[in-house]
């Protein structure tokens, strides 16, 4: 541990020393404002990116979540398409249009799903469904 200080420690002083040198020469007017600007903004932009670098992590892993089939065959398969549509944030109209039924079937599909997921809202049946992972 002691070692990862040190090091840490003497790459922040190094970069400081730096800075303070460029500063230096600003102020003793060997560099104009532009250049001193310049100079600033590029240390910083290759600390940032070495920094970002450093930290990234190595692998981004995506879960596939599987779906347990065997609760999803106690529903029926309409009650499958209302969930899915669901966890897509559609209405009540959009779902009774794509699937050329009225909004009126599309609220009692809705009834017998919150009824079997032992929920009383869209939202509620959405996270009970995830939960179960009936949907991803």
């Amino acid at each position: 541990m002691s070692k990862v200080i040190i090091k840490y420690g003497l790459i922040l002083f190094g970069l400081l020393a730096l800075l303070k040198f460029i500063e230096f020469q600003f102020f003793s007017y060997k560099l104009s404002l532009a250049s001193y600007l310049m100079t600033i903004a590029s240390i910083f932009l290759i600390v940032g990116c070495a920094i970002a670098w450093f930290f990234k992590p190595d692998k981004i892993v995506e879960r596939e979540i599987e779906i347990d089939q065997e609760k999803l065959a106690t529903f029926s398969e309409r009650e499958q398409q209302m969930l899915l549509f669901l966890a897509q944030g559609y209405t009540n109209k959009e779902i009774a249009l794509s699937l050329s039924i009225s909004p009126n079937t599309v609220k009692t599909h809705l009834k017998s799903l919150f009824e079997k997921l032992g929920v009383s809202n869209r939202t509620q049946a959405v996270a009970e469904a995830k939960l179960l992972k009936l949907i991803h």
